[in-house]
């Protein structure tokens, strides 16, 4: 299949595996350079090394999404490793379940506040993104 982003930089997040590993071998597939976070650091060097394996620039950070701090670190340096950010997929989630405060709390800085730090931390790269090839894109993931 050809997307028709080859050469294109993505930003995936919560990558290591399910629909966010399936979304990085993708672009890879496509010739989309990619960035990688998720929580364990072994398994974001693993996916790395997988995804250089297909001929793509990768990069990986072991971030915790609910650090907002952290998380704008990585997008940052993404961008510097890789040249840029053309995409940018939210897609980790605190996966949790259920009513109690606790869990609200965690859905809340993983699932919402991280997309909005994720976004404003690939802002001005995307727009760059925008201004020098004429698109860029957010996808928000949310189960």
């Amino acid at each position: 299949m050809d997307l028709g982003l080859k050469g294109k930089t993505a930003i995936v997040t919560g990558a290591t595996r399910g629909i966010g590993r399936a979304i990085a071998d993708l672009f890879a597939e496509e010739g989309v350079n990619v960035a990688i976070c998720a929580r364990k650091p072994d398994e974001v060097a693993a996916v790395v090394k997988d995804l250089q394996a297909r001929g793509v620039k990768a990069f990986g950070q072991a971030v915790d999404i609910a650090d907002g701090a952290a998380l704008q670190s990585f997008v940052k340096a993404s961008a510097e490793a890789l040249g840029g950010v053309d995409i940018l997929v939210s897609n980790a989630s605190a996966l949790v379940q259920g009513a109690r405060p606790e869990d609200w709390t965690a859905m809340l800085e993983v699932d919402i506040l991280g997309a909005v730090n994720a976004l404003e931390a690939a802002r001005p790269f995307l727009e760059t993104s925008a201004q020098r090839t004429g698109d860029a894109a957010v996808v928000l993931i949310s189960s």
